[in-house]
């Protein structure tokens, strides 16, 4: 297929790194070329409904090419082309170099070429994004480009409208995905699931089926059978493949308060899906083939069961316990040991996030062993919730390692000008910070139902920076209207009000995070870009992600290469919205995973 070769023009500018997110350019007018206007483009279809279509090209020559929408420096599209969707087309042997960076990055980043891995072939896999408005750690969206391989980001190039060019003597197979000025984020990071799509991951099912097994590492095990009713791997993986249509590409699996024999089977079911998931996608690395996996399944979330009886919410009543014994304590409901090589033995490193309540016995002695970290044990992130502390309570829990606020204003004490409880911690960056200590972060649900918008904003503007956007979705996500399960709870869900039936308590929520982010932005009246910043960096600080971490996995180190920025050497998972932040496409590892229709 050959075409006339249309090169992008050279005196687009670059954006200002300030102020981007407001500028609303209009796009430059599409010119078919004589081939385009015989019935073969590759641009929007002429129908004039704002689609696009996929287009692929198997190989050009030196001296084919074809054409691509230009859009102006501003790279915004107009209302009629805001639901424009990107298309895609595969190209053979194209140089994707990119040009030198036109803008400062952060410190310690490289602005890179292509970069990725060739197989055993010496044909190298590149995914190319284009003309794109790119999410900055500042908020800010600039217009760029960037380069996806082996399940990284190898590449980007801003201030220039990326462009194709002269294709080189390599044998690179690169799929190009145009854009069209859309918005390019890194994907949403939900830090607080309980289960969607029908799947509860609390749900143990029949507690007298068990098996015991031997394995290499132990004698026997008891188990749960596969055949019975309960939460299975298949399950776990269901949930991963549909949250990419809402844009989540990583996200902590959450339980309630449960009994200690459902925290280990289920912890060792999660182990299980991560590993069969981390296989999948190793394979489909090696083999070049495309392999679905859906959304990363992190470290679970564990809420409860150590909660104060009277913020206990939609947790049963009968699993609410102390911590007296401290890190005692949480290992032996949890079923934890670190020392103990027998497979099914559940291990901090399967644990990202626990939700206690700071005053009871015990409290501050568990916090503090489970945030410190050293070489040879795990550590995770203690956040403070369904309690009744104070300030105070809420300074001192800070003080031995807790750094998050679990659903703020939620099964907590309310503020009070006299008595602010852990709200009031939003606000005391002076005081955290005469004793060497940063402000928590926090999660909202921002569903509006569980937080009036006028609090959502109040705590956005009290700590910006500090917000972390959480679904804490059940069952009935993606379900609608009937009665549904949370744990052994039942709950009513008519419309997007999930509570405990029989009573007013509500019970999680049943709204997706780009439904978060949307509604938030509306609470706020803040940027496209800070909204993206709460369900992206924001979640990605929380765990300590958007770094490269060494991190602990049955008793060995894996490297982690960082997620919820966009930068070069970072996981390629993205999401690509428009200024109304509806999710048009995904990829989780540099793959397609989502792509709306």
């Amino acid at each position: 297929m050959h075409r006339n070769m249309t090169k992008r023009t050279a005196d687009e500018s670059l954006v200002s790194a300030r102020g981007v997110d407001d500028c609303r350019g209009q796009n430059k007018t599409h010119k078919p070329s004589p081939s385009e206007a015989d019935g073969d483009a590759v641009g929007p279809s002429a129908s004039g409904d704002g689609r696009a279509f996929s287009h692929r090209i198997s190989s050009i020559s030196s001296s084919s090419s074809f054409s691509i929408p230009s859009v102006s420096s501003c790279s915004a599209p107009t209302s009629a082309s805001a639901n424009t969707k990107p298309f895609r087309r595969t190209v053979t042997s194209i140089d994707s170099t990119v040009d030198d960076c036109d803008v400062d990055v952060q410190a310690g980043q490289k602005c890179s070429g292509s970069g990725g891995i060739k197989d055993a072939g010496g044909t190298r896999q590149v995914t190319r994004l284009i003309n794109a408005r790119i999410l900055r750690r500042d908020g800010t969206l600039l217009p760029g480009s960037m380069n996806l391989s082996s399940g990284l980001i190898v590449g980007m190039n801003f201030g220039q409208a990326a462009r194709e060019q002269v294709p080189s003597h390599d044998d690179d197979v690169v799929e190009v995905f145009d854009c069209q000025g859309q918005i390019i984020s890194p994907g949403f990071i939900d830090i607080q699931l309980n289960g969607a799509y029908g799947v509860d991951f609390s749900n143990d099912g029949d507690t007298t089926t068990t098996t015991s097994i031997a394995t290499p590492k132990c004698s026997f095990s008891s188990y749960h059978d596969e055949t019975s009713p309960g939460l299975q791997t298949k399950d776990i993986l269901h949930v991963a493949h549909r949250l990419v249509e809402t844009g989540v590409t990583s996200f902590c699996p959450t339980m309630v308060s449960s009994s200690r024999r459902t925290y280990r089977r289920i912890l060792s079911l999660m182990r299980n899906a991560r590993n069969q998931q981390r296989e999948l996608r190793n394979a489909s690395n090696t083999v070049g083939q495309s392999v679905k996996v859906g959304a990363n399944i992190l470290g679970m979330h564990l809420e409860g069961p150590f909660f104060a009886s009277s913020k206990r919410g939609a947790h049963d009543q009968q699993h609410i316990i102390d911590p007296v014994k401290g890190m005692a304590s949480i290992e032996e409901v949890y079923g934890i040991n670190e020392h103990d090589e027998c497979e099914s033995v559940s291990r901090l490193g399967d644990v990202d996030i626990i939700t206690l309540a700071p005053e009871l016995p015990g409290a501050f002695d568990a916090i503090q062993s489970l945030t410190k970290h050293n070489k040879s044990t795990s550590s995770a992130v203690v956040s403070c919730g369904h309690t009744e502390a104070t300030y105070e309570d809420g300074v001192l829990a800070v003080t031995h390692g807790a750094t998050l606020l679990t659903h703020l204003y939620n099964a907590m004490n309310p503020f009070h000008h006299r008595k602010p409880g852990l709200v009031g911690l939003l606000s005391s960056e002076a005081k955290l910070g005469r004793m060497g200590l940063d402000r928590p972060f926090y999660s909202m649900i921002v569903d509006g139902i569980h937080v009036h918008e006028s609090a959502v904003c109040m705590a956005y503007k009290s700590h910006s920076h500090g917000c972390v956007l959480v679904t804490d979705a059940m069952t009935a996500m993606g379900l609608g209207d009937g009665e549904h399960s949370l744990g052994n709870m039942k709950v009513h869900i008519k419309g997007d009000r999930a509570t405990l039936a029989g009573t007013d308590t509500l019970a999680g929520s049943v709204v997706s995070m780009d439904t978060c982010v949307q509604r938030f932005r509306q609470f706020t009246v803040c940027s496209i870009g800070e909204a993206l910043l709460c369900a992206t960096l924001h979640p990605a600080m929380v765990l300590k992600r958007h770094t490269v971490q060494e991190r602990r996995n049955d008793g060995g180190a894996l490297i982690d290469a960082p997620i919820g920025i966009l930068e070069v050497g970072a996981k390629a998972d993205l999401v690509l919205v428009n200024d109304e932040l509806d999710v048009l496409g995904t990829w989780v590892s540099g793959r397609i995973a989502f792509q709306k229709k």
